[in-house]
């Protein structure tokens, strides 16, 4: 039994590796949507503060992994006991898995398998917490991106604009409260299943009370580091777009930022994966502020940023990724450890 766990850990890491190696081929090589930024990058090289933008960025990816770290390490210390670097490795054997699959599965399969003794689904459902601490960040910088276009939009030069923009303004800073409400307070989920699940609780308890462990003092912990991160990342993404000549202000770069990320976060996640798409969407939430003095110039640019972020925070972290593949124990053997 010990030799059969082991072949199948074995077997399960090549795949990984083949289908991580074969999707960032592809995107490299076959699809051309790094056109953009490779035609660009012999003139960037040449412009002012290319470097220290360049290093800013770089440091940034480390604090971007770093936090994200933290996070998931500190999730997980109601089940196991994690390091911060081997939370890192986590981090990027996830980063591996979840090139090639939906809906981000991946990042949760190559982080709960490196741990050693906890239940690897009560360390799923802790993991979605984080995720879902991520994507609220998102929603919520989103809803002040899409208030300021709102406000660019619907000119205050009759009454029924102004109501309108201010009920859309409340609309939006309604569900935003309820969202963080929700997510501070979402141990309560556990009492609710209790009650609405009958004689099937007490199979799926062990489960459901993962929920219950978190404190909202502990959550908003996890909220802080997912807006750490996301300012973090959007920095990133701003100073690429200065590197590569597109011209604007931090806080209008970060509403325009903002409505990409938004926008992001409704489309499935496996096609965030591909440049392309990440690409496409960036132009339309930039052409959306440039409007008439959008030019296909301009295009290129923002494609040869966005393709540089995908670059920096994706493809490299996923070969990095690669190495702690074989890290992973996908059977466990109570007699023997596959090392």
């Amino acid at each position: 039994m010990a030799k059969l766990s082991k072949t199948y850990n074995i077997l399960i890491r090549f795949v990984i590796l083949v289908f991580t190696f074969y999707f960032l081929y592809r995107q490299l090589f076959f699809k051309h949507d790094l056109s953009a930024l490779l035609n660009s990058f012999e003139a960037v090289t040449k412009a002012p503060h290319f470097f220290l933008f360049l290093a800013i960025v770089i440091v940034l990816l480390f604090v971007n992994l770093l936090l994200e770290s933290r996070k998931w390490q500190f999730l997980m210390q109601k089940l196991e006991t994690v390091s911060l670097p081997q939370a890192f490795k986590a981090v990027l054997a996830g980063i591996s898995v979840s090139v090639f699959l939906p809906n981000r599965v991946g990042d949760y399969l190559g982080r709960v398998f490196v741990l050693r003794k906890a239940d690897r689904l009560q360390a799923t459902l802790a993991t979605i917490l984080g995720s879902m601490a991520q994507l609220l960040t998102t929603i919520l910088f989103g809803f002040v991106s899409v208030s300021f276009f709102l406000f660019r939009w619907i000119k205050p030069d009759s009454s029924f604009n102004r109501w309108a923009f201010a009920g859309m303004l409340f609309s939006l800073l309604f569900v935003a409260a309820i969202l963080v409400f929700a997510f501070l307070n979402f141990s309560v989920f556990s009492v609710l299943l209790k009650k609405i699940s009958g004689r099937v609780y007490n199979k799926v308890a062990r489960y459901t009370e993962v929920f219950s462990w978190y404190q909202a003092h502990e959550l908003f912990y996890v909220l802080v580091i997912s807006i750490l991160r996301y300012l973090v990342f959007s920095m990133q993404f701003f100073l690429l777009l200065r590197i590569f000549q597109v011209q604007m202000g931090y806080l209008n770069a970060m509403m325009v930022i903002g409505l990409i990320y938004l926008l992001m976060s409704v489309i499935p996640t496996i096609a965030l994966s591909e440049i392309g798409v990440r690409g496409s969407v960036s132009i339309y939430a930039f052409g959306l502020y440039f409007g008439a003095l959008h030019s296909e110039v301009t295009d290129g640019h923002i494609v040869a940023a966005s393709s540089a972020l995908w670059l920096l925070n994706l493809a490299i972290p996923a070969l990095s990724g690669l190495f702690f593949i074989f890290r992973l124990r996908f059977f466990r053997n109570n007699k023997s450890h596959d090392k």
